[in-house]
């Protein structure tokens, strides 16, 4: 009985041993993604269509060796080795992907990459700024500055070489904005450039409208012991460039004039020209007349 069970035991030992044989040799296929990596790159040159991050590949060998793919390490290394402007065909080799040589490489998904190349291309252009200003009517526009004026814009060839300005990203200024307004704002660039800086500083400088305006000025004329003073005209003609909203009053403040220095002025009828005083934030365009005359009698 002893032996009987001995026997049975090696029976059951070389059934299992030949099942693991016969299932280790068994062969499978299965499909993996892989990563795409681009290696060998030529300076000056950006591929701007048709490459793939990851490829499909079917593989076949024993069950063991296939599940044990190490999957952290299975990278193609794609070689852009020269490449050249316009349209190069890649064929993914079987060769070059990272696996043991006793798993065989059935199919690879695509089989081929068309990439489009073309030069990179630097260049200084002007920057144009867009923007639409909604202001009260008394107020406009004094003032555009950008800072910086020009930036330096990189992609392919094909895109920057036509390019000759960059346009910012659109603004809207309203009418809350009466003397400054100031921010950074974005470029308007096609997907496949970019710009440094990428963005720039627009500031608007805004100030109240101005109108010529014709006013009256009253002679004010200084006291001289025992004589008389008189003026002709008693009053003369200002042109003065104001603000609007100050042109539309009806009576201006502190407006006059006063003859050039009379200290030292014998009786008699003198020609003289005069001082004018004018509201703050305006300022003088003509005078009429020219000249006052000041006549001075004894008394």
């Amino acid at each position: 009985m002893k032996s009987n069970w001995q026997y049975l035991a090696l029976a059951l030992a070389l059934a299992v041993f030949t099942w693991h044989l016969v299932s280790g040799r068994e062969k499978v296929d299965t499909w993996i993604q892989m990563p795409v990596e681009m290696v060998n790159a030529p300076q000056g040159y950006v591929v701007r269509q048709g490459m793939v991050n990851r490829i499909e590949v079917q593989v076949r060998g024993p069950r063991p060796m296939v599940r044990g793919i190490d999957m952290k390490n299975a990278i193609y290394p794609l070689n852009l080795t020269g490449l050249r402007p316009g349209v190069n065909v890649l064929e993914f080799e079987p060769g070059n992907i990272p696996l043991s040589r006793a798993i065989e490489i059935v199919e690879i998904v695509p089989p081929r990459v068309e990439l489009v190349v073309d030069k990179l291309m630097t260049k200084e252009v002007p920057v144009e700024a867009d923007y639409h200003v909604q202001l009260h009517e008394d107020f406009q526009l004094k003032q555009m500055v950008l800072k910086p004026e020009f930036v330096t814009i990189r992609g392919p060839q094909i895109l920057v070489e036509p390019i000759e300005t960059i346009k910012t990203q659109p603004v809207e200024v309203d009418e809350d904005h009466h003397h400054m307004w100031e921010a950074a704002t974005g470029l308007v660039l096609p997907a496949e450039v970019e710009a440094s800086p990428a963005r720039v500083v627009l500031q608007l400088l805004f100030g109240e409208k101005m109108q010529e305006k014709w006013v009256e000025a009253e002679v004010r004329l200084p006291e001289l012991e025992g004589r008389s003073v008189r003026a002709k005209p008693a009053k003369v003609r200002l042109l003065l460039l104001m603000p609007v909203s100050m042109a539309r009053a009806k009576q201006l403040e502190g407006v006059s004039a006063v003859p050039d220095d009379m200290g030292a002025l014998e009786p008699g009828t003198h020609l003289l020209g005069y001082r004018v005083t004018i509201p703050a934030g305006s300022s003088l365009v003509q005078t009429e007349p020219e000249a006052i005359e000041v006549r001075i009698a004894e008394e």
